[in-house]
């Protein structure tokens, strides 16, 4: 592949050398240089409608839209001229005309593009006293709606059901100040990859309606994070209120990984967070204090039948502390996960049937994944690992841990394993986004993640649990 020519070009008297085949706005934006716009996205085709993106280039006698100029040597660009300046007034007075003034009930409020650009480039005030032409809402699909009059036509959704997911249930109808975004007749925006066209909506015309009125944005803060829903590991930014619960999970940028997309599932799975939650260790159906049950660990940890089953939800580093653990006693270990499905795949967008964020960790620490049998557990004592939410228990599985003699749980719901007949102790563990951990997705790469919430309850992650019966049992020892 041969490399890209290079040209020299100005912007706002400041030389750059960047790549010939780049538009003034990838120029711009690339070498920090702030351009307003609306409908150019860096993930979709250039529609150059929304004329926001104005700016001065030495080769046009007239102002030019960034987004669809092409760069050429020794260009000047100014994006801060007084007849550039004056142009984005006279853009947003137009946007403007027929939006109707409901920031105070728009979810978009306070992360609003038409907000920002107003107050950075807009008049201070408005000359149109006709009467406007109010836009229907409509329900587009099970998690998106409409809001026509807010809606600047910008057609990022439209373009990203077309490009992106390929599913083309979006087009724009009518004409001049009558446009508006709907479906196709019979359709109903209904993909898995939904929600991105809410992500793209720059002006609040498209909503969530699984977000709708739940919070405002300035009561929530935000924290990056990875996405566990599959194997590919999406970067997402978690927005928790203030009382410690999670309304919004979004795709956050990474060229490498998820680009900015993410699929439905991996937005909306949350709630199981707060579901049926392991509060304190139990034994037998009943809570009992953290000393304890990791003195009853310990001691089931000193017998030499000990055998690891460990979850593909399980950090890299708790996984890495199991395999020291399995070294020291020549423990077998084992493996689970999620059954997998088939991909999913849309020409912008791939949705991986591996439901497990971290099987690339598991290989890499353990080797290959295998499932234990009936013999490899009879009469042994089972460490499992869970943490997989809302996990049920295989028919295989289940039936090779009936041949064990105990189970020591580590999970953070009363699920199947916590409920199994050879259960003697569950040890109350942790979503991945309540603690600190790494997942390896499928391509090798190692991404990190922090705590978004405070734990709901008094669990501890893998690595704290492991600390904790490790010390434990270096206090029977010393005491021996």
């Amino acid at each position: 592949m041969s490399e890209v020519k290079k040209i020299k070009v100005k912007i706002n008297q400041v030389e750059y050398e960047v790549p010939a085949n780049w538009s003034i706005i990838q120029a711009c934006h690339n070498n920090g240089v702030e351009v307003p716009h609306y409908c150019y996205h860096q993930d979709l085709s250039v529609a150059g409608n929304c004329r926001m993106c104005l700016v001065k280039a030495s080769n046009a006698p007239r102002p030019v839209i960034a987004c669809a100029t092409p760069l050429a040597e020794n260009m000047e660009i100014d994006t801060l001229s007084e007849d550039v300046v004056a142009a984005r007034k006279s853009v947003l007075e137009f946007l403007l005309i027929n939006h109707p003034l409901d920031c105070p009930e728009c979810d978009q409020a306070g992360e609003c593009r038409l907000q920002d650009y107003s107050y950075e480039y807009g008049r201070d005030h408005g000359r149109f006293h006709e009467e406007k032409n109010i836009r229907a809402k409509a329900t587009l699909g099970p998690h998106v709606k409409y809001w026509g009059s807010r809606c600047i036509v910008c057609t990022r959704c439209v373009r990203f059901t077309d490009e992106i997911s390929g599913t083309g249930e979006l087009t724009v109808a009518q004409r001049g100040d009558r446009s508006e975004i709907t479906v196709f007749p019979g359709q109903t925006l209904d993909n898995p990859l939904s929600l991105n066209t809410v992500d793209v909506c720059p002006v609040g015309a498209l909503v969530s309606a699984d977000f709708l009125y739940r919070s405002r944005v300035w009561f929530m803060h935000s924290t990056p994070s990875v996405c566990a829903d599959c194997s590919l590991g999406c970067n997402t930014r978690v927005d928790v209120d203030k009382q410690n619960k999670i309304k919004r999970i979004i795709p956050r940028r990474n060229n490498e990984v998820n680009k900015e997309w993410m699929c439905d599932h991996g937005r909306l799975s949350f709630p199981y967070v707060y579901e049926n939650r392991m509060n304190l260790p139990t034994k037998s159906n009943q809570e009992i204090p953290w000393a304890d049950a990791f003195r009853m660990a310990a001691e089931a940890l000193g017998g030499n039948d000990v055998v690891f089953l460990v979850s593909l939800w399980t950090t890299l580093e708790g996984m890495e502390k199991i395999k020291s653990l399995a070294a020291e006693k020549g423990s077998p270990v084992f493996g689970f996960g999620n059954a997998s499905t088939k991909d999913k795949v849309f020409p912008g967008f791939t949705i991986y049937g591996d439901k497990n964020p971290n099987r690339a960790g598991f290989t890499a620490t353990f080797g290959d994944l295998k499932s234990p049998s009936a013999s490899d557990l009879n009469g042994k004592t089972v460490f499992v690992f869970g943490n997989v939410p809302r996990f049920e228990i295989p028919a295989d599985l289940a039936q090779s841990l009936t041949s064990a003699s105990k189970l020591i749980v580590v999970d953070f719901a009363r699920g199947s394993f916590a409920n199994h007949a050879k259960t003697q102790l569950v040890l109350s563990g942790l979503t991945h986004f309540e603690k600190n951990g790494t997942f390896v997705n499928r391509g090798g790469l190692r991404q990190g993640f922090s705590p978004v919430i405070e734990p709901v309850g008094f669990g501890r992650s893998e690595v704290e649990l492991l600390d904790g019966i490790l010390k434990e049992r270096g206090k029977t020892a010393a005491a021996r």
